[in-house]
């Protein structure tokens, strides 16, 4: 398929686009995991599906779509949560996150990656959010630097609980 700039139609994703972003979801973990299909991706589609059907309508997940001729070709998604009111979020204590960013392989490097995290930043915006916060692939990091984000001065850590 042949995609151009032009006719690609963005829009906010709402509750019936979920198998979208759990497949997408599924593609771009697959892809940075270098994970084959398996018994754990059915349980993992079917916590996504829950999640997106609770996240969705409650707000606390915002998603935008790219479409091709009636296909979604990208995805992209924030994760809205609250802290504890800190210096620089004293007013909401609101924080995003950037996810759920998927591009099938035909539709990468059109700038549509781009315009989706531009609809995420406006949309954070639009919420009085202060800060994003995203794990870049190595695939993505450019595309966010371009857009401002930049190494945070605290190391995130993580430990894995099992």
């Amino acid at each position: 398929m042949e995609i151009g700039r032009g006719g690609i139609h963005y829009r906010r994703a709402d509750i019936n686009d979920i198998e979208v972003l759990v497949d997408c979801r599924v593609r771009c973990l697959n892809e940075l995991y270098n994970h084959l299909e398996d018994d754990e991706t059915k349980i993992l589609r079917k916590a996504l599906r829950e999640y997106f059907r609770e996240a969705i309508p409650s707000n606390d997940f915002v998603g935008w779509l790219a479409e091709y001729n009636g296909r979604i070709i990208a995805t992209s998604g924030m994760v809205l949560w609250k802290i504890p009111p800190r210096y620089g979020v004293v007013e909401s204590g609101k924080l995003g996150y950037i996810l759920n960013f998927y591009t099938i392989p035909e539709a990468r490097r059109k700038g549509i990656g781009t315009r989706l995290l531009k609809q995420l930043i406006e949309e954070a915006t639009s919420l009085g959010l202060r800060y994003l916060h995203l794990h870049a692939s190595e695939y993505g990091i450019d595309l966010y630097r371009k857009a401002g984000f930049a190494k945070p001065e605290q190391v995130e850590l993580e430990l894995r609980l099992e």
